[in-house]
């Protein structure tokens, strides 16, 4: 069977079976991969790989299942105990799947990979760190090629499809001198094209530059209240707290500290956070969500305002709130008025926060953590690298104690952040 033929084949038999409703998706992904390990390139690959999920409801029963097999007699075992996984469950009115819509096919990015470029790439970038970084040691990375086909059915008559192709970049890295060594540290970026030598994108040479300076880190046995400048790499951790409470699993439990909030102050006016699922600006595309909806671009916090809860069509179901017209992907934050060097020199007493690493906020937002790869900042100049610091504060009061982003940001293919610089968090050292 062809690719849709098998989604038509899973939709009739599950309805033969007993099915209400149901949804089918086939994700198929080829991989090129070129790696490199303790600084050489090491490997070239070819992988494929096939993942069909099953979804099947009887009266507001739902079982699912998921396989990584396409021949019949796997389908047809699968389609057995999605039906069977049904009739076991408890029911939900909120189970459900979303109505009809307009067939579509969607493509994107790049469609066949260029073997020769990537691996003039890597080796360019191989060679070039050997010798501008010589205590730093590339653990492993490397450049991949992705190719997606992603269809979606529903028994409703929803019948979507994505081709998408792009390039990833990873690397892992740490630098060691005289018996010292950094802690380690990665960056890595989606991309449309191979046009950019790898060690111009993201925030990488400023990475490499601090893996080396902290080999010299300094024990903080300091502790007060200041400002943290938040880099870009680390802009996910600030917002995942708040990506939390918007969420399903905060709705439906009720824990959602901003489940009040739709339209309401949750942050500083210098905030606007967005959605953008279908931005040209961006390597990767999301033009519809596994709920079977098409995806809308907006903003989720607009001059500090919250626009929208991250709800799916069960979570909008089971809480009575409307349901995202966005699945959360691609999220950037809008550039602010002011140069970085200049949000350095504003800062009297704090720290630049490049990594964190820490538990999650407890149900009120607190949370505490580990700064890594971080530089102590006093009377507007950044002194020197700090270990064994902490942080702590709370992370969606964070949110209302922005005082400054910076004009640059950094573009990692699938998300965009700048430098944000946060008042009134507590910093320790030992």
């Amino acid at each position: 069977m062809k690719y849709k033929e098998i989604l038509d084949y899973c939709t009739a038999e599950m309805k033969s079976k007993g099915a209400d409703k149901s949804k089918c998706s086939l994700n198929l992904d080829e991989k090129r991969e070129l790696y490199f390990n303790n600084g050489k390139i090491s490997m070239f690959r070819t992988t494929y790989n096939a993942k069909l999920q099953l979804s099947a409801i009887i009266g507001d029963k739902l079982g699912t299942t998921s396989l990584n097999k396409l021949d019949k007699e796997s389908i047809d075992s699968a389609v057995e105990k999605a039906i069977s996984n049904s009739n076991a469950s408890q029911p939900d009115p909120a189970n459900d799947i979303s109505e009809f819509q307009p067939a579509e096919d969607f493509t994107s990015g790049v469609m066949a990979p260029d073997n020769d470029k990537m691996y003039f790439r890597l080796n360019e970038f191989l060679t070039h760190v050997k010798s501008a970084y010589p205590i730093t040691h590339f653990e492993e990375g490397g450049i991949s090629y992705i190719r997606s086909n992603y269809f979606f059915r529903n028994s409703n008559g929803v019948d979507y499809s994505h081709d998408q192709g792009l390039y990833q970049f990873m690397t892992m890295f740490t630098s060691k001198k005289d018996k010292k060594m950094s802690s380690f540290n990665y960056t890595y970026k989606l991309m449309k094209g191979l046009d950019e030598k790898l060690i111009d994108i993201v925030n990488l040479k400023a990475l490499l530059k601090q893996s080396a300076e902290e080999i010299d880190a300094r024990p903080f046995n300091q502790k007060f209240e200041g400002d943290i400048i938040i880099t870009p790499d680390c802009m996910g951790e600030m917002l995942s707290p708040m990506l939390g409470h918007l969420s399903d699993y905060s709705h439906i439990t009720g824990s959602s500290l901003l489940k009040d909030s739709i339209g309401k102050k949750i942050a500083s006016e210098k905030l606007t956070l967005r959605s953008n699922p279908l931005s040209d600006g961006f390597a990767v595309k999301s033009f519809f969500n596994d709920d079977g909806y098409k995806n809308v671009e907006m903003p989720i916090v607009e001059n500090g305002v919250l626009k929208t809860f991250l709800l799916s069509l069960k979570g909008s179901k089971k809480t009575g709130k409307e349901r995202a017209l966005t699945d959360g992907s691609n999220m950037s934050v809008d550039a602010g008025d002011i140069k970085l060097a200049d949000m350095i020199k504003n800062t009297k007493k704090g720290i630049m926060l490049a990594r964190f690493s820490g538990g999650n906020p407890n149900d009120n937002g607190d949370f505490s953590g580990i700064a890594k790869n971080s530089y102590y900042i006093e009377n507007g100049e950044i002194k020197y690298p700090v270990k064994e610091i902490m942080v702590s504060g709370n992370a969606l009061k964070m949110l209302n104690d922005i005082e400054e982003i910076s004009r640059e940001t950094v573009d990692y293919g699938f998300c965009k952040y700048p430098w944000v610089k946060i008042k009134n968090i507590t910093i320790s050292g030992k």
